[in-house]
């Protein structure tokens, strides 16, 4: 028999390594405190709570960029060999102009390679120097795949041999799936480095180069390093969509200015949390990025992924997604101490499918609508049920799913006190193997 502190721990723990030490940050701001760090750190963490796919998608974005990064270098100049390390190395913000203290965005350091205004010795880094700056290594990494990877096979042996897994476990399960998937892609990611390497900048022979993130930075083939113009369109619907948010938020302003004391309600407990994670989210999911000259990069920063290749990335994090959400449906018959707590978990998980197949959807009618002959009647059709979607998914989709998020959360710990039978029953064999 196992008790209900070891489950506690077991899942606590497995969490944790979730949401906090499998989260390969970008490069903080080097003259923040420790204790800004710390705030950004616990920032990452909720959000990694609250929206996990939406790490997923960050992930994927910076593995895609690191591999387009270090391309683009080797084809600038072969004698670097550059390594997908120090693709996601440049990525995170670990190159910085020495005069200025400016962050070298990825866009700019390869502008600056073009331009021979970077000495290569520079660039010469290998591989084992930047995993010196790492705070992580094999061995470490390796630890923490292996208790989620452990934590997987023990919830799939409890199932084969029919004994109960308690909410919090569903829950741990959830967080295990995606972050052997998050670890694989930031697998090359360097952890926790806190301080940039600093070039020296040589001063520019010819015009001065675009800013980082104008649409006229290419590679000698053409090529943009960032993606195509098949961005703007979410961009544009973001736009439209966080437009209307505001037009709501000051009408029910306007109509409590008359009540103050529910005035400092509504700003203190709904709307600045309720903005706080919405407005980050849709940037991170619309690639919305704004480069402004900085010492670091912004903490979701990544490099936008082409459009031809977006919708391949789109549809994956949608299906890790879904995934993410059908475990919850584990515990769709589990006894819950109400029949409430139980239709509140039921809701709460095809919500959390429900998120995810919204953009499938939209992004199925996208395709369609690409497709089709332009002025055809599929194009118009297409094209209105593509926006249907889309804007069902950012605009009513993400508040519902965020509810559904905590209500998961906390239904997982208030059904501790009544556990489904069989729950506290062991695997016979975990006992003769060694794990945390």
């Amino acid at each position: 028999m196992r008790t209900l502190y070891d489950i506690v721990r077991s899942c606590l723990f497995t969490i944790a390594a979730c949401v906090y030490r499998a989260v390969h940050q970008n490069i903080p701001d080097p003259t923040m405190t420790m204790w800004g760090r710390l705030r950004v750190r616990i920032k990452i963490t909720i959000y990694a709570l609250i929206a996990p796919e939406a790490i997923i998608w960050w992930a994927m974005r910076q593995r895609y960029g690191a591999i387009n990064i270090a391309e683009q270098v080797n084809r600038l100049n072969s004698g670097l060999k550059w390594t997908q390390t120090h693709g996601q190395f440049a990525q995170m913000g670990g190159f910085a102009r020495k005069d200025t203290k400016h962050v070298l965005y990825p866009e700019t350091l390869i502008n600056l390679l073009r331009e021979s205004q970077i000495d290569l010795e520079q660039l010469t880094l290998t591989k084992e120097d930047i995993d010196d700056k790492s705070k992580g290594d094999i061995l470490s990494k390796a630890l923490i795949a292996f208790q989620t990877t452990w934590f997987v096979f023990e919830c799939l042996a409890r199932l084969q041999q029919k004994l109960s897994l308690i909410e919090l476990e569903v829950v741990t399960l959830a967080f295990a799936v995606l972050n052997i998937i998050t670890y694989g892609l930031w697998w090359y990611k360097p952890l926790n480095v806190l301080r940039p390497i600093y070039l020296h900048v040589l001063p520019s022979t010819s015009e001065a180069p675009p800013r980082a993130g104008s649409s006229s930075e290419s590679d000698r083939e053409g090529k943009p390093l960032m993606g195509g113009e098949g961005g703007n369109e979410s961009r544009g619907l973001v736009a439209k969509v966080q437009e209307a948010i505001g037009r709501m938020v000051e009408a029910i302003e306007e109509d409590l200015g008359k009540r103050p004391w529910w005035m400092t309600v509504w700003k203190r407990l709904i709307k600045q949390p309720f903005l706080a994670i919405a407005w980050p989210l849709a940037q991170l999911f619309t690639d919305e990025e704004v480069h402004n000259e900085a010492s670091h990069v912004s903490t979701f920063y990544g490099l936008e992924i082409p459009y031809e290749k977006r919708n391949l990335v789109i549809r994956l994090s949608c299906v890790i997604g879904m995934v993410f959400g059908a475990i919850h449906f584990l515990s769709w018959h589990s006894s819950f101490p109400t029949h409430t707590e139980l239709l509140l978990w039921r809701i709460s998980s095809i919500l959390l499918v429900g998120q995810p197949a919204l953009l499938l959807v939209a992004d199925f009618f996208n395709e369609i609508y690409d497709r089709a002959p332009s002025g055809s009647r599929r194009e118009f059709i297409s094209m209105l049920l593509k926006k249907f979607f889309e804007i069902l998914s950012y605009f009513v989709g993400l508040i519902p799913y965020i509810v559904a998020r905590f209500c998961i959360l906390v239904l997982a710990v208030l059904t501790l006190n009544h556990l489904p039978p069989r729950a506290l029953d062991s695997i016979t064999w975990t006992f003769y193997i060694p794990h945390l």
